[in-house]
């Protein structure tokens, strides 16, 4: 409801702000017009919804590193079940693009992007989307490997540590002591990277906001 609320809102604010000339004669190209620029919205929020989806990917290899994979939490937002340190670093996250008032910037984006596609005239079947959308979908899957890679090195040594342990002190149960000891040199090793953490987010935005561009770029006719 409250996203519904919010498009609605938004809606009102931008038919004021920009200038439409709806060329139809008819309410089936009315309707047509109508659903163009929905599947253009729809496309701009999956875009946006990717980026930020590289958050639960990098999550849910901690998770899994840690041994966290099998606890999930219901994110209420999504709807669905969502890895437990994937959502901290979620929420995390959106504070952080809310103080940096990204939603702004996603805003002024919006506004900008009846400039550079004006009602009815998106072209919606150019080879170039799904271009986009592969670069979009490749580069959520290296920053989730990115983000979560000093976690994954530290468990990575942590394991390694462990195997020479058992092997020059065979009385010791390294099995009980090994899982204690990787999740707590994860959460260490995830404190000490967030103010690192800051840089990270940084090349999300900027990517986020490349995206959508090249995106509105690939459905201009022409």
């Amino acid at each position: 409801m409250f996203k519904i609320g919010l498009a609605f809102f938004t809606s009102i604010i931008m038919f004021d702000l920009v200038k439409v000339n709806i060329d139809a004669s008819n309410l089936y190209q009315y309707v047509v017009i109508v659903f163009n620029e929905f599947l253009v919205g729809l496309l701009i929020g999956l875009a946006s919804m990717v980026s930020f989806s590289a958050i639960y990917l990098a999550g849910q290899i901690i998770d899994y590193q840690l041994g966290f994979s099998i606890v999930n939490v219901l994110a209420a937002g999504e709807e669905t079940q969502v890895p437990l340190i994937g959502n901290f670093v979620y929420i995390l996250t959106l504070l952080l693009f809310l103080l940096i008032n990204g939603h702004h910037k996603l805003f002024v984006m919006l506004f900008q992007s009846y400039s550079m596609i004006p009602v009815g005239t998106a072209f919606l079947h150019s080879e170039s989307i799904n271009v986009v959308f592969t670069k979009i979908v490749s580069d959520m899957f290296v920053l989730g490997f990115r983000i979560s890679a000093p976690i994954v090195l530290s468990t990575l040594l942590t394991d390694i540590t462990l195997s020479i342990i058992s092997r020059t002190i065979p009385q010791l149960n390294v099995f009980m002591i090994g899982m204690p000891v990787k999740i707590f040199i994860g959460i260490f090793t995830l404190f000490i990277m967030l103010p690192m953490y800051l840089a990270i987010i940084d090349v999300l935005f900027n990517g986020m906001y490349s995206d959508i561009y090249l995106l509105l770029k690939s459905m201009v006719k022409g």
